[in-house]
C-alpha cells in the first residue's frame, strides 16, 4: 500500500466519522469515559510519587518524631501526654548517633491579635533554638531562634505563612507585635510555606515561641512534651535508620517502664513511614480508579465494535459500490480499521479534558494531588489507540470480506 493511498483511506475514514456523526458519537463518548478514568490514575500516581518526594525530602530522611501517647487505641483529645524532659536527656546519653534531639510543645487554636486584625490560629508550638535545622522548617524571613531566646524566656515568635497572610496581607510582619492568648510577642522571623494540612489544622497556619516561654508564659506543663525529633548523621543509611529507630523504641519503653507485652505509649515516625502510607493511598487510589477505567474502557470496546458491526450493514452498499470500482479488501480493512482508530484518538482527547478537569476538582477539595505530564497523555493515547484496534479489526475483516454482489444487495 503507498502512501498517497493511505492518506486517501484516512481522508475517507475522516468523512466517514463526520457522516455517521450519531453511532461516532457514541463511541467517542464510552471511549472518553474510560480513558478519563485513566488519566485520574496515572495523573494521581504521579502526583501521589512527587509528594512522597516532596515529604520525605521536608521530614527527612535521618530523622524520627516521637509522638507521646497511643495513637491506635486513643483519641487525640483523650491521648495522655508520655514523653519528658528526662527522656530527652536520656536520648542524648544513650544514642550517641544524634546529633539533635529537639523538644516540642503543642496547644491547639489559640487567640491571636494584631493590632486590629483578630486571627484564631490552628497551633501554638513550643520549639527550642535552631528551629530550621532541628525540624527541617526554615524561615522565609527574619531570624531562627538562638539559644539566647530559649535560655532568656525571650517574647519572641516565628509565625506560618498563612498566619502572616490573615494578620498583615502584603505588610512586613518582622518586628510587629503579636498578643497570643493575652500574651505580647515580637515578630523575629516568618515560615518558609509548607503547603500541608493534616484534618482541620493547616501547617502554616501556627505561631512558634521559645519552649521555655511556652512554659512560662502560656502555663504549659513543665515536666511533659507533645513531641521529641530525632536527627543523626546525614550520612546514615535506611539500614541504619531502622536500627536507630529499633535502639530509640527499646530506650523508650525501658524508660516508661512498659512490659514486655504491653502497648507503646508513643509512636516513632520515620520517612519511611510516610512513604508507606502514601504507598497505602496509591493502592487503594488505584484499586478503585482502576476498576472503574477497566469497566469503561471494556464498555467503550464493546460499544464500538457493536456500532461497528452495525455500521457494516448499513454501508454494505457503500462497500459493494467501492469493491465494484476496483477497491481492494486490503483497503476497505484498513478504511474501517482507521475510523476506529480515528475514533478512539478523539476519545482520548475527550476523556483526557474530562480526567483533566475532574483531577482539578479534586485537587481543589485536596482529595488527590494530581500532576499531568507527557507521560499520561502518551499512556492514554496508546491505550485508546489499543482499543480502536483491538475492538475495530473483526468488524473491519467483515467489511473487506462482503463479496461486492451481495454488498451491492444490501445484504450483509
Amino acid at each position: 500500500m503507498t502512501l498517497r493511498l493511505f492518506f486517501r483511506l484516512l481522508a475517507q475514514a475522516a468523512m466517514a466519522i463526520r457522516a455517521y456523526w450519531t453511532s461516532s458519537l457514541f463511541i467517542i463518548a464510552a471511549i472518553s469515559l474510560g480513558i478519563a478514568a485513566l488519566t485520574v490514575i496515572l495523573a494521581s500516581m504521579e502526583g501521589a510519587n512527587r509528594k512522597a518526594e516532596e515529604l520525605a525530602s521536608r521530614f527527612g530522611p535521618t530523622s524520627i518524631n516521637i509522638i507521646g501517647g497511643n495513637l491506635v487505641e486513643q483519641a487525640m483529645s483523650s491521648r495522655p501526654m508520655t514523653l519528658t524532659w528526662e527522656d530527652v536527656r536520656r536520648i542524648q546519653e544513650h544514642m550517641p548517633g544524634a546529633e539533635r534531639v529537639s523538644p516540642l510543645l503543642l496547644k491547639s487554636s489559640v487567640q491571636v491579635l494584631a493590632g486590629t486584625a483578630r486571627h484564631t490560629a490552628d497551633t501554638l508550638v513550643g520549639a527550642g533554638a535552631a528551629h530550621g535545622p532541628s525540624w527541617g522548617w526554615y524561615p522565609a524571613q527574619g531570624r531562627d531562634f538562638t539559644d539566647e531566646d530559649i535560655e532568656e524566656r525571650r517574647s519572641v515568635c516565628l509565625i506560618g505563612a498563612r498566619t502572616a497572610d490573615v494578620l498583615f496581607g502584603n505588610e512586613n510582619p518582622l518586628g510587629r507585635i503579636l498578643v497570643v492568648d493575652k500574651v505580647p510577642l515580637v515578630v523575629t522571623g516568618v515560615l518558609t510555606r509548607q503547603g500541608l494540612s493534616s484534618g482541620d489544622m493547616d501547617f502554616d497556619d501556627r505561631i512558634t515561641v521559645p519552649i521555655s516561654t511556652m512554659i512560662s508564659r502560656f502555663n504549659l506543663s513543665r515536666h511533659y512534651l507533645s513531641q521529641i525529633r530525632v536527627t543523626f548523621a546525614s550520612t546514615s543509611t535506611p539500614e541504619l535508620m531502622a536500627e536507630y529507630s529499633a535502639e530509640l523504641r527499646g530506650l523508650l519503653r525501658s524508660l516508661h517502664g512498659i512490659p514486655d507485652k504491653g502497648e507503646d505509649d508513643f509512636l516513632l515516625v520515620t520517612m519511611q513511614d510516610i512513604m508507606d502510607f502514601v504507598d497505602v493511598i496509591k493502592g487503594s487510589i488505584v484499586i478503585f480508579l482502576g476498576l472503574v477505567a477497566v469497566v469503561t474502557m471494556f464498555t467503550g470496546g464493546f460499544t464500538q465494535a457493536n456500532l461497528f458491526y452495525l455500521a457494516v450493514a448499513d454501508r454494505s452498499e457503500e462497500i459493494g459500490l467501492k469493491k465494484a470500482l476496483g477497491a481492494s479488501s486490503a483497503a476497505i480493512f484498513v478504511q474501517f480499521l482507521l475510523e476506529a482508530m480515528l475514533l478512539a484518538l478523539l476519545g482520548a482527547l475527550c476523556g483526557l479534558v474530562l480526567g483533566a478537569l475532574f483531577g482539578l476538582a479534586l485537587s481543589s477539595f485536596n482529595l488527590l494531588t494530581i500532576s499531568l505530564s507527557p507521560v499520561v497523555f502518551c499512556t492514554a493515547v496508546a491505550i485508546a489507540c489499543a482499543i480502536g484496534c483491538a475492538f475495530g479489526v473483526r468488524p473491519a475483516r467483515r467489511a473487506a470480506s462482503l463479496p461486492p454482489v451481495t454488498a451491492l444487495k444490501g445484504l450483509s
